[in-house]
């Protein structure tokens, strides 16, 4: 008989999500969304409105999102504001609601995916030692 000791199995590390995750704030995606939605009001007005409404609605997409990646996401000046210049463009196109929406959409959807994959079921952790008791006083 040896006295070896066994190495302990890693733990399981369940926070470690298959998707990363997303590259733009989920709220910067709902305001390109809303703002996007936006372009249902001059679109009834008619393309004359477009010249004014598309560089207020892009400007406007274009700070929020690049203060909402700066503040919230903690990301650098250089890519929240690469990030706010695409979502406001992206939000700036005078066509109502398919490219920001789209956009707006899939960015949303990757993150709740992302956060989705990293709850723990309880089914998962049954085969973790995280249960595992340990004697404080050993005798």
């Amino acid at each position: 008989m040896t006295n070896q000791i066994e190495p302990r199995r890693p733990r399981l590390n369940i926070n470690r999500s298959p998707i990363p995750a997303s590259p733009i704030h989920p709220l910067s995606a709902l305001v390109t969304i809303l703002l996007d939605n936006l372009f249902d009001i001059p679109d009834l007005a008619g393309p004359e409105v477009w010249v004014i409404a598309s560089p207020i609605i892009g400007g406007l997409c274009f700070a929020t999102t690049m203060l909402i990646q700066r503040y919230l996401a903690k990301d650098e000046w250089g890519p929240a504001i690469a990030k706010g210049l695409v979502m406001g463009v992206i939000a700036g196109v005078p066509v109502p609601v398919i490219p920001g929406t789209a956009a707006g959409g899939i960015f949303l959807a990757w993150a709740g995916l992302h956060q989705w994959v990293q709850l723990p079921f309880s089914r998962d952790r049954s085969d973790s030692d995280e249960h595992e008791i340990i004697d404080a006083n050993p005798k």
